[in-house]
């Protein structure tokens, strides 16, 4: 794996940059600058003076291949907002005053009034740290990407401001391997396909700027007729990017989530023995299986997402989590099963997961061989005011299990190993905040559930340690947490501690 680092260095430190261009009526600050901010930065710089005779199609192919990447994940240093800085534009109405004091007449309105105030929120750098922008670029298509990335480094070492015209900067580029990546300074960010503010280039948006720059050329227009004057047509502002979400790497992602209670004909809650959570998460696999067949998804939606049928890692955690929620009791003993939670994977599942979830109200869950109808689901509208299903959802630094982690290994009965396999456990179903410690045992973490080896576990599994963990991390995480090889079907499920 080689990595391409465009890096910045803010030449005084403070950068302008603000999050919306589409609401004119609010800007709030941006930090870590958008990777879009970079892309027409680049574009740019190789179409400044004379470099605009040496914009070859090369380089255009380059900047082409770029805006297809997926986003970057951003190295910065920390940042704090600075004061606010307030700034007055030229209403270029001065002639009209002009005028009138050569004809000895008091202008309609004053100079003073004829500024527009702009408000700047800039962010200060805690340090003299370049913001680095890195692309993953996979072995197998380092071949055809080697001849881009070679164009992109030396254009990177052309930038001269990024942000507003004020944000001056000295770029580079480089290649990175992933040692090399891991030892860089600064907190990292990672894009978050579920949020919005940070704008994305995609395919597209080198040419509506080079389309910009040319009706930026030709802005000034004269009108037709006796007595007509010239007047100024700006460019519209660019439309073609995405959007996405930054969050740090520590802070972690979240997933949505849709929740149900078990209910009976009567609409009272249904109950169930928490070792059952295999079987109530096969129950409404099935359910979604069938509810999806009958609105006519997409077949590879059905297969993949909502069966889990994958492959590789990626198409496995791009799926559905089935996962029953056991009652954790404020005092006493309980443990039963009374909700189950579908949740989607991080980024979201689209469209057509929320429209499924969405019909899954009103639907029966069935035994399967039996055939007998043991509950019904009802929609929880606000998971918030539910107080079982916020102790799994609430944001917490300490986790505890509330049904078994299955590890993905054998420990040999060693706890360094052991702990091993549970951080490779939360890499591959996708955390990255950093972990401060882990406790592992086989006796229950909460009140109402069992010794880890009391639950029903896949065939194919069974082989592997079943334990009760205690994760801390270093920073606060939303939930739902789910760990494991069984996460997708409620084993390794954890809760948050008060």
């Amino acid at each position: 794996m080689r990595w391409l680092c465009i890096e910045t260095r803010f030449l005084a430190g403070r950068y302008h940059g603000r999050r919306s261009e589409r609401d004119r009526t609010f800007f709030p600050a941006e930090w870590p600058p958008a990777p879009y901010r970079l892309f027409q930065a680049l574009v740019a710089a190789g179409n400044l003076g004379a470099r605009r005779t040496a914009f070859s199609d090369a380089k255009k192919d380059a900047l082409r291949w770029l805006e297809r990447r997926n986003a970057p994940d951003i190295l910065a240093p920390a940042a704090y907002p600075a004061s606010v800085v307030q700034l007055y534009v030229p209403n270029n109405d001065m002639d009209k005053v002009a005028r009138a004091w050569v004809r000895n007449r008091e202008p309609e309105k004053q100079p003073s009034e004829l500024r527009t105030g702009k408000d700047l929120r800039p962010h200060r750098l805690a340090e003299d740290t370049p913001v680095r922008f890195l692309w993953p670029i996979a072995d197998e298509e380092w071949p055809e990407a080697s001849r881009h990335v070679e164009i992109l480094c030396e254009e990177a070492r052309q930038l001269h401001s990024l942000g507003l015209g004020i944000d001056l900067v000295a770029g580079n580029g480089r290649i990175l391997s992933t040692a090399e990546k891991n030892a860089l300074a600064g907190e990292t960010w990672i894009a978050d396909a579920a949020g919005t503010g940070w704008r994305v280039p995609t395919a597209g948006s080198l040419d509506e700027l080079i389309d910009r720059y040319r009706g930026q050329a030709i802005r000034v227009r004269a009108g037709r007729g006796r007595g007509a004057e010239r007047y100024v047509e700006p460019p519209a502002p660019p439309f073609v990017y995405r959007e996405e979400g930054y969050i740090r790497r520590a802070q972690g992602r979240s997933r949505p989530v849709h929740l149900f209670a078990l209910v009976d004909e009567e609409g009272n809650y249904r109950s169930f023995d928490p070792r059952r959570t295999m079987e109530i998460a096969a129950w409404l696999r099935h359910a979604a299986h069938e509810r999806a067949a009958a609105l006519r998804l997409d077949a590879a939606f059905i297969e993949c997402f909502v069966c889990g049928h994958g492959e590789d890692s990626e198409t496995k955690n791009n799926r559905f989590s089935y996962l029953p929620l056991p009652t954790i009791p404020y005092k006493g003993r309980d443990g039963r099963i009374r909700r189950v939670l579908l949740a989607e994977p991080f980024g979201g599942g689209g469209g057509s997961a929320q429209s499924l979830a969405r019909r899954l109200s009103g639907v029966s869950l069935v035994a399967e061989g039996s055939g007998r109808i043991q509950a019904d689901l009802r929609a929880i509208g606000d998971a918030s005011a539910d107080r079982v299903a916020m102790r799994y959802l609430r944001r917490a630094r300490s986790w505890g299990t509330v049904t078994p982690l299955i590890l993905p290994g054998r420990d040999d009965y060693r706890t360094r190993k052991a702990h091993a396999l549970v951080l490779k456990a939360l890499a591959q179903a996708g955390y990255t905040t950093p972990i401060a410690e882990i406790t592992l045992q086989p006796e229950p973490v909460f009140a109402g559930a069992e010794m880890a080896r009391s639950y029903r576990v896949p065939a194919y599994l069974s082989q592997f340690p079943r334990v009760h963990a205690i994760i801390t991390f270093a920073e606060e995480v939303p939930g739902p947490v789910a760990i494991g090889a069984g996460r997708h079907i409620g084993l390794g499920l954890f809760a948050a501690f008060r």
